[in-house]
């Protein structure tokens, strides 16, 4: 038989590549990288060209050639440009996730598909006049920028020229010391070369603030990239980077799959953050697949960070990246004054109903008096954290996951924050039909309600995820707090990123206890950077900030090293001994193997028949036991979590339960260098 097969990868959680039938009038186009539409089952699907065509004579032995589809329709080319299709198969062999679904991060099908009588990629991306970007002033380094700048190219061109140094830069630089005017020259110095240059933020809700601040400084349009994009912009927007038209990218973390040509400089912002790791489909880190990336790309990599994780401590350590320090702010007004208030003595405002300390609340009113913003930070959603019979003592839970329902009195809702489960907030216990409900635990919708409450006038927004429901509102929130619309910024997480409100001159941490229980390895170093990156925000005008820390714990390691009692290396160092211990990451590699079933025994006996198997030298079974949630969406969860010197140890363990589970018909969820681990 004549003609041509081909392999392809489908964008489904399945191992292995499957063969089609190549028609001939679709051998020329089918390249590594291209896109084909194909047969599957009882529809049809996109899928990638992992290998080139092969003469129908290579048929694997074994397989009927009868039983063979026909692809359907083919792309022309590569879609998948040849570093990013390396990078997706590096990614699918280091996680063994499917590479169909990895591939399906780099070009989703949203992007597939003629792109005729749409807007041009300059109409649809750019905001503004795209001529008006060129008279923009560039930017001026201060000299310790200026010395950063010409570190870390000096390093850039060492290693891009063939020498032996590092491949990568920690840019290690305090909060408001000008991070991003460093980057934006090493930008500027890679796109004179005719490079291309992507640069990941850990959040949305930081690239329109960012994208400006790097457009406005090269003078030149800049893609803005994530996931939250509507197709149709999504497909100009890959079109326009594929083309080569946009030689810049900035995004959350699917950016590190944009098509960039000619990619010279890949810079990850706040490289510490949590954010950076996808936790479902193929279950990457984004950080560490920039430095891969760059690897491919013949590009050069450059994490930045007030607060650097661990383990890019230790890689700069070991010499395997260049570090330079930003040790000062830029503006006048110099790092904040960070105070404590200790919630075993202070007395609170509003008694047991506010969080808030009547000392914090009259550092609020005298900043705002002075003409002063302030930003309150409380990882906590909704009104209240659950609702309780004050008779027999029942927390209404979520019938579908292991957790309390949270309040949002706003709605008169319980709301699970996990599956989405709501219900209206009950007049009566479902137990014992008692009408006491009280609801416990302030949120941040709470917040605002009470903070006006306490300092009359106020005006207060609120920043979290219940709030901010699209870009659209993301983006006029904060700008509506830094046009002075606001004088409180109440949020969650979302406030400890990388945001500049130069007129906040107050920064209030309602509970840093809750980041002390978090039930993971890593829980001291998180705490410690969170509240280091949320005082961060304080006073990054003329005028020096002040921020409060409100605490029950207030001899925490995490919050002396935050607020300077005891050294960030001394921190460090003793948390890099307890890992090194315990042979947790960077000493030691670790796994964590999910088990999930509708019902509990099941869920069980498959775990331990899993972990059956696992036992080898070298390797550390923990388990299997229940998962922090246990119960999600229905779902039971167990995990097993695999512990080793050496990332190939770990490797042939997955594949051993990957190869176990298979034979018995079991879906097993695999989280290679896993968060949230305890």
């Amino acid at each position: 038989m004549n003609g041509h097969i081909i392999s392809v990868a489908v964008p489904r959680p399945l191992d292995g590549l499957f063969t089609y039938l190549l028609p001939e009038r679709f051998v020329s186009g089918a390249v590594v990288g291209a896109w084909v539409r194909v047969p599957f089952g009882r529809t049809t699907t996109h899928a990638y060209v992992v290998e080139a065509p092969k003469p129908f004579v290579e048929l694997q032995a074994g397989l009927d050639p009868s039983r063979l589809k026909e692809v359907i329709e083919c792309g022309a080319g590569a879609f998948v440009p040849p570093d990013v299709m390396a990078l997706c198969r590096w990614a699918s062999d280091y996680y063994k996730a499917p590479v169909g679904e990895v591939i399906n991060c780099a070009a989703p099908a949203s992007v597939i598909g003629l792109r005729s009588g749409r807007k041009s990629p300059r109409q649809t991306l750019v905001r503004g006049d795209p001529a008006g970007i060129e008279k923009r002033a560039a930017v001026v380094l201060t000299p310790a920028q200026s010395e950063c700048v010409s570190a870390i190219d000096e390093a850039r061109k060492a290693a891009l020229s063939g020498g032996s140094g590092p491949r990568a830069a920690l840019l290690h630089g305090v909060t408001g010391s000008g991070k991003t005017e460093v980057y934006i020259e090493l930008a500027r110095r890679a796109l004179s070369e005719g490079r291309g240059v992507i640069v990941l933020v850990p959040e949305i809700a930081l690239t329109p603030q960012l994208e400006e601040r790097i457009e406005s400084g090269l003078g030149r349009r800049v893609a803005l990239w994530h996931s939250a994009l509507p197709d149709a912009a999504r497909r100009d927007l890959y079109a326009a980077v594929h083309s080569g038209a946009i030689k810049v990218v900035v995004g959350a973390r699917s950016a590190v799959f944009a098509p960039v040509r000619d990619l010279g400089l890949v810079v990850v912002d706040e490289e510490h953050d949590p954010s950076y790791k996808q936790d479902e489909r193929a279950r990457y880190n984004a950080r560490d697949l920039a430095v891969v990336r760059a690897g491919l790309s013949g590009a050069f990599t450059v994490l930045g960070s007030a607060t650097p994780s661990i383990e890019t401590r230790e890689r700069a350590a070991s010499g395997r990246y260049s570090v330079a320090r930003l040790s000062e702010r830029v503006t006048q007004g110099g790092l904040p004054d960070i105070g404590i208030v200790d919630l075993r003595e202070e007395e609170l405002a509003g008694g047991v109903r506010t969080p808030l300390a009547v000392k914090t609340v009259e550092a609020v009113k005298a900043t705002v008096a002075a003409g002063g913003q302030v930003m309150v930070y409380l990882n906590r959603k909704g009104f209240a954290s659950f609702l309780i019979c004050a008779e027999c003592g029942e927390v209404r839970g979520c019938p579908n996951c292991s957790i309390s329902l949270t309040m949002h009195k706003r709605k008169m809702q319980l709301r699970c924050h996990v599956c989405g489960y709501k219900e209206p907030v009950p007049d009566c216990c479902s137990v014992c039909r008692g009408t006491m409900l009280d609801p416990v635990g302030s949120g941040t919708e709470a917040l605002e309600a009470e903070l006006p409450e306490l300092v009359p006038g106020l005006r207060v927004l609120r920043l979290d995820r219940d709030q901010i429901t699209s870009a659209t509102r993301l983006e006029k929130t904060l700008d509506a707090f830094r046009a002075g619309e606001a004088d409180v910024l109440i949020g969650t997480q979302m406030l400890a990123k990388g945001h500049d409100f130069p007129n906040v001159r107050l920064v209030v941490v309602v509970l840093a206890d809750a980041l002390f229980r978090w039930p993971d390895f890593r829980a001291p170093e998180r705490a410690c950077q969170v509240l280091t990156q949320v005082s961060g925000r304080a006073g990054r005008g003329a005028e020096r900030g002040r921020v409060l820390i409100q605490t029950f714990n207030p001899d925490h390691p995490a919050l002396a090293a935050a607020t300077g009692r005891v050294s960030e290396e001394a921190f460090i160092e003793g948390e890099r001994e307890l890992r090194r211990e315990l042979g947790y990451p960077p000493f030691g590699r670790i796994a964590r193997l999910r088990i999930e079933h509708p019902e509990k025994n099941e869920a069980v006996s498959r775990s331990e028949a899993i972990a059956g198997v696992l036992h080898a030298e070298g390797i550390e079974v923990l388990g299997p036991s229940e998962a922090f949630l246990e119960r999600a969406r229905g779902i039971y969860r167990w995990d097993i979590l695999l512990k080793a010197r050496q990332i190939g140890v770990i490797h042939a363990a997955v594949l051993r339960a990957k190869d176990f589970s298979r034979k018995n018909g079991w879906p097993l969820l695999v989280d290679i260098d896993p968060y949230g681990v305890g």
